[in-house]
């Protein structure tokens, strides 16, 4: 389907996987709100990149651990624009604790960690389904992790709440269908700032292990939610991207 002309907004937007897919939307000629919590420079900076190649861009605060916030990010948008046809939550947060240091998980950390990846998505899906219904449609895309498909990550706190968005993202297919298409994709290991929480040995293990010798690059990963974002016969579906790392 043709997506230009339309409007996204992505969350986590300005950095790592979240600045790819907005460049990535801005190329194919979508109007690309790039939403950030506290990093405003590089928000600023991506959507500066998307209008210097011509297209159309801005950017939004809002602090998705709050699901006011999230509803409220969703109208702004449509104040801004008259219309949002593809919503992208790629905000996620965690806490770098080995899975078996159980002790070190707080209530805190899950309070955090499910706002922001689980309870912001459901938040943001509310808000943006009767103004992409008021318009003829839409999509929405979450971006998940391997970590919610096996025992992996960051912290068990992190991949228990990417499993629950992937079982969300079907929930929410169901709730949303026909006229709304949800869908999720689920990275393998990103080389950007997110791994600073990886040591070195951690990093060269996932790489080793993966089928293709190689960490999921990330234009690769971002041309996945192009990819969904253009097909009107997909709902309800996890997309891999992880260069074979589940597969060992």
């Amino acid at each position: 389907m043709d997506i230009r002309g339309k409007v996204a907004l992505v969350t986590g937007g300005g950095t790592g996987l979240g600045r790819e897919i907005s460049l990535a939307l801005g190329r194919e000629g979508m109007t690309v709100v790039v939403s950030y919590s506290r990093s405003q420079e590089d928000a600023e900076g991506t959507a500066a990149d998307i209008r210097a190649a011509g297209g159309e861009a801005s950017t939004l605060q809002a602090d998705l651990a709050s699901t006011s916030a999230a509803r409220r990010l969703v109208a702004d948008v449509e104040a801004a624009h008259g219309r949002l046809d593809l919503l992208i939550h790629n905000a996620g947060t965690t806490r770098f604790i080995a899975f078996k240091d159980i002790d070190a998980v707080t209530d805190e950390a899950w309070d955090e960690i499910l706002a922001v990846n689980l309870k912001a998505a459901f938040a943001l899906a509310q808000a943006a389904a009767p103004i992409m219904r008021r318009n003829g449609g839409g999509q929405i895309i979450t971006t998940s992790s391997i970590a919610g498909l096996a025992p992996i990550g960051s912290s068990i706190p992190y991949a228990v709440s990417k499993a629950a968005l992937i079982h969300l993202t079907k929930c929410l297919a169901v709730a949303l269908a026909p006229d709304i298409r949800v869908n999720t994709v689920a990275p393998g290991l990103i080389l950007t700032r997110w791994v600073a929480g990886f040591s070195t040995e951690h990093i060269q293990a996932a790489t080793e292990s993966s089928l293709l010798k190689h960490t999921a690059e990330l234009e690769d990963v971002s041309n996945a939610f192009v990819m969904l974002a253009k097909n009107s016969s997909i709902t309800g579906q996890e997309i891999v991207v992880d260069s074979g790392q589940l597969m060992v």
